[in-house]
């Protein structure tokens, strides 16, 4: 039956066809892998925009790294370290995928240096932790906690992820409390109680961890989330240290 032979082949060519057809189809809907463009601005540490040429700005979240909220402690000087190398200047974007914000995703290059691997080197981010491990950077983290590089200056840093689970994302125009270059705020030393020189929103919430009365004032005025202060006169911890 030789016309049963000829339908069959019939079938195979467009059946082929219509595989080359989806393929190509695939090819041309999927992302690119790699793009160029100028960083026209930087959000926080971790995120900016790019601008390839001819093409709509694009919002980025660097891949690997987790660098502090800008309403954090250190988060002003990761922002401005991530400027500092990237702003205005050509870049590259290897692009691994979207995240649930809908940024893409990627590791982005400046000539032949990694930025977010730069970053974590030098103390401007942690290494992002999945829920298996501490992430791919976790080396270059540990080397710069151990050399107190960046946000590893001070005691008692706090990784973002750590610091939005207790007190939320960071709101609009809100900014880190005390000195612009460390996150710190001084205590004058004619304060009433005796204090450390120097504190930072670290994650305490409550009278109990508190040393003292200006701590507690320091950490009411500047730190979200905190229940120092429960009849909301101003002053905190009037049972244990503001008397």
């Amino acid at each position: 039956m030789p016309g049963v032979g000829v339908n069959v082949m019939k079938w195979i060519r467009l059946a082929l066809c219509a595989c080359a057809c989806l393929a190509s189809a695939m090819a041309q809907a999927a992302p690119p892998r790699s793009v160029q463009g100028l960083v026209t601005q930087v959000s926080d540490g971790d995120s900016l925009w790019l601008s390839p040429p001819g093409k709509p700005a694009i919002e980025v979240r660097l891949r690997d790294i987790d660098a502090p909220e800008s309403c954090q402690a250190w988060g002003e000087e990761a922002r401005k370290a991530l400027s500092d190398l990237v702003l205005n200047k050509v870049v590259t974007l290897q692009i691994s995928g979207r995240d649930s914000f809908g940024r893409t995703v990627g590791a982005l290059m400046v000539d032949d240096l990694n930025v977010g691997r730069h970053l974590v080197e030098n103390g401007h981010a942690w290494s992002i932790r999945t829920r298996w491990d501490q992430g791919p950077l976790v080396k270059q983290e540990k080397m710069a906690r151990a050399l107190s590089r960046g946000l590893h200056g001070s005691p008692g840093a706090v990784q973002p992820r750590d610091f939005r689970r207790t007190h939320g994302p960071c709101r609009a125009g809100q900014s880190a409390p005390g000195a612009a270059s460390q996150g710190l705020q001084k205590v004058s030393s004619s304060a009433a109680s005796p204090a450390p020189v120097a504190f930072r929103c670290d994650g305490r919430l409550h009278c109990s961890q508190m040393t003292s009365c200006a701590e507690a004032k320091l950490f009411l005025a500047h730190c979200p989330g905190v229940k120092m202060d429960g009849d909301r006169d101003g002053i905190p911890c009037e049972d244990q240290h503001c008397r």
